[in-house]
This record gives structure tokens, C-alpha cells and sequence, in this order.
């Protein structure tokens, strides 16, 4: 089996695939709990009386609790403090304070502790479920993969994974703090093996959406965009799906092109909805998802649609695209803030520089192996990552230190005055 986990800001989601007949399942975290709830697990931790509750529901918190929510910003937030944002009173720049310990943690230790108990989890339900057959777990965990060229946060990702892997057995629920010296220990020293010797891969959150897509019929030799609006941050990835010259004949292949993760998104549309309607976070949402009241102009929808137009700047400044048939690309709006209206049509009618054309628009499908595919459709925008994830064994893709600047043409160290000017940072 394939398992896709989606590791996200607010909620972890799971989608695994059997490979003896192709059929794709959702995880279902709560079974008793009907609807999209019951495949939502929070990405979250509470504090409480000197253990660690890990995924406890939202509305689990009681007077002296400590609430630690979307930990992955945190440990995002460490190699990049200026992002900042997450809200947690026990966390700065990317270290978790825990009371009554003699430091600080990284969150990461605190992420690996999370992802420990979700991999658990899986792994003992699945075995329930097939108590006769002797089962064979691959698992695809996304990973935020914005500057990775730069400091190298797939390896950290990897580290993470596979520590979490191997302290799975150890973990209970809920966990003791003292625990989180071994965990903080055992990442210190961990060695992340060769790909031929673990279970385990770190994929590209920008690239698991599509996955399924580019490896279907649909999938064309073009270019294409992600806007990724999750809870706290957005991804926007652009790739050029197609063969090198180099490698004529071979199967289509996405390159990297530029991406950017910003720590927006849905929180903070709430936010500014709760303040231009007066009325509290809560009734904020349920009213922007209800349709109930007329959507006022937002910063954020602004911010995502700069955070866009600039990702496609480092393109032109790094001259990786200039044939004006590579600029035409199908943009894919994703997340479970990407289905907001207001937010489609404002990137669907943002005009890019450098002569990029948005030919297409397009909504991911689920897979037709997919259990329970024409109930899950509504939603499959919440799902499309961890579906993704757990389409293939292999992932084949150029990351960007991999896509040179095309032949012939000035690299990005030496840029002309004009890209400066016109496509800025």
C-alpha cells in the first residue's frame, strides 16, 4: 500500500492506495463521526498537566491548557523567523517554551512527536482492517518545499519523517513531556538512510495535488500553476511538465520552475471578515461559508494574488520560460480556502507579467478508484494533496537547482536593469 499524508497547518489528512487493485481510501480518523470531520485530524497538541495530548479535538481545551496549533508553521518558521504568525504563546521563532522544562525545543521535535503518533495510527488501523494479509506500507508525506534549494528543507523533513518512524511503537496518548528529550535526541543523531533503504519519501506539497492529474490521459506537455490556500500558509508553484532535450523519448517529466509559501490563508480571511462584519472569528467563517452575507474587499485576497504575480517574477528573472507557448499555462486553485468564490475570481483575473496567459482554469477530479468518489467530490479540494501522495511509488521531477536558465541567455546573478525593474523580488 501507498500511504499519502498530508501534514497541514490546521488538519492532517490521509489517502492510501492498494496497489494489488489500484483502489484508493480515505482514512478515517473518527469513524463515528459523519461527513468531512471524521477524515480531519488536527494538527495540533495541548499542554495539559505535564503530558502532551496530541490531536486533541478543537473544542478539547480546558482552563489551564495549552494550546499548540499549527506546529508546521512553526517549524517553517525556525529557518524563516520573518513569517512568524502562528499564535502560539509558548512558541518564538520557530522554538516551542514548554513550562517547566529547563529550555526550549525546536518544533520540530514537537512536529516528529505529532507525526509519530499519526504514522501509529495508520499503521495500527490498517493492520486491523486486513488482519490476514502480511502488509506492505510506502509512505509519501508532503513536504513545504519553498527556497529548498537554499537550506536544504526536504533533508530536515526527511529527518523529521524518519525519526518519527522509528519512535512510533514508543508513542502513547497522551504522551509524557520527558518524552520530548528523546524525541529532540533521537533527531540530533538520526541518519536518514539511502531511498533503497527505508519506506518512507518526502514529496513536494506544490507537486502531490497534480500528480494523479499529470500521469493521467490529461496531462499535457504544458506549463502549469498551484495556488495551494490552506488554513495559515499559501504555496504557489509553477512547473513546465515535459521531456528535456537530453531526454528524448522519455516519459513527460514537471520541472520546477519558482514557488513561494507565505504564512496566509484562511485564518487570516476570517480575521478581516470578523472585523468588517463585527462580529466574532467564529461567526465570521460559518458566514463566508454559508454565502450568508456580501464579501468586502480583503487585504489577504490582494496579498495571495501579489504572492502569485512574484512567484512568476523569479521565473522571468532566472529566464527559465521564454517561449511564449511555455507562458500559456492551466492554473489548478486548491486548499480549503482556494474554493472560496471571491479568491478564485480575483487570481483568475489577475494579469501576470511577461507575457503569461492563463489559458485554462481547471478543478482537480478524484481519481475513479477512489471509494466513495461521487460523495467525496464536493471536498476532494481538502483531500487532493494526501490523493496525490498516494498515487505513485515513484516521483520523478526537476527541483529548481535542477531547471538551468535557458541556453544562451544572461543568468539570474547578472540580471538586466529591466527585469529589475519591471519584475521585482
Amino acid at each position: 500500500m501507498v500511504v499519502g499524508v498530508d501534514f497541514g497547518t490546521s488538519t492532517t489528512k490521509v489517502v492510501w492506495q492498494d496497489l494489488s487493485d489500484n483502489h484508493f481510501e480515505t482514512f478515517l480518523w473518527n469513524p463515528g463521526i459523519l461527513g468531512i470531520s471524521g477524515l480531519l485530524l488536527p494538527s495540533s497538541v495541548v499542554i495539559r498537566n505535564n503530558a502532551i495530548h496530541l490531536a486533541p479535538a478543537e473544542d478539547d481545551t480546558r482552563g489551564d491548557d495549552i494550546r499548540l496549533s499549527s506546529i508546521k508553521m512553526c517549524v517553517l518558521c525556525r529557518s524563516n523567523p520573518s513569517i512568524c504568525g502562528c499564535g502560539n504563546p509558548i512558541a518564538k521563532d520557530g522554538i516551542i517554551y514548554i513550562p517547566g522544562t529547563a529550555k526550549g525545543y525546536p518544533a520540530g521535535v514537537v512536529a516528529c512527536l505529532l507525526l509519530a503518533y499519526v504514522f501509529s495510527q495508520i499503521e495500527a488501523r490498517l493492520k486491523r482492517q486486513f488482519p490476514e494479509e502480511d502488509l506492505g506500507l510506502i509512505w509519501n508525506v508532503g513536504c513545504p518545499m519553498d527556497y529548498l534549494d537554499e537550506i536544504d528543507r526536504k533533508h530536515e523533513w526527511e529527518t523529521m519523517v524518519g525519526a518519527a518512524m522509528a519512535l512510533r511503537q514508543k508513542v502513547a496518548n497522551p504522551a509524557s513531556i520527558s518524552l520530548l528529550a528523546e524525541v529532540a535526541n533521537c533527531l540530533d543523531n538520526f541518519v536518514v538512510p539511502t531511498q533503497e533503504e527505508r519506506n518512507y519519501s518526502v514529496q513536494p506539497e506544490g507537486l502531490a495535488a497534480v500528480k494523479a492529474f499529470l500521469e493521467s490521459p490529461h496531462g499535457e506537455s504544458k506549463t502549469y500553476a498551484i495556488v495551494d490556500v490552506g488554513a495559515g500558509t499559501t504555496e504557489v508553484s509553477f512547473f513546465l511538465n515535459g521531456r528535456i532535450m537530453t531526454e528524448l523519448g522519455q516519459p513527460l517529466r514537471p520541472s520546477y520552475l519558482a514557488d513561494s509559501t507565505r504564512p496566509i490563508g484562511g485564518g487570516r480571511i476570517d480575521a478581516e471578515l470578523a472585523n468588517a462584519w463585527n462580529c466574532n472569528v467564529e461567526d465570521a467563517r460559518r458566514q463566508k461559508e454559508a454565502g450568508e452575507l456580501r464579501f468586502p474587499p480583503i487585504q489577504t485576497l490582494q496579498t495571495i494574488c501579489k504572492q502569485y504575480e512574484h512567484t512568476c517574477c523569479e521565473i522571468l528573472r532566472s529566464r527559465k520560460l521564454v517561449a511564449a507557448h511555455n507562458k500559456r499555462f492551466d492554473l489548478f486553485i486548491i486548499g480549503g480556502s482556494g474554493r472560496l468564490p471571491p479568491l478564485q475570481q480575483a487570481l483568475c483575473g489577475h494579469v501576470l507579467p511577461g507575457d503569461f496567459v492563463r489559458e485554462n482554469w481547471l478543478q482537480l477530479q478524484p481519481p475513479k478508484a477512489l471509494k466513495d468518489r461521487l460523495a467525496l467530490q464536493q471536498i476532494y479540494d481538502l483531500l487532493a494533496n494526501a490523493c496525490g501522495l498516494a498515487s505513485s511509488i515513484s516521483w520523478e521531477y526537476y527541483p529548481p537547482r535542477a531547471v538551468p536558465p535557458m541556453a544562451g541567455l544572461p543568468t539570474a546573478k547578472k540580471p538586466r536593469p529591466d527585469v529589475d525593474e519591471y519584475y521585482p523580488k
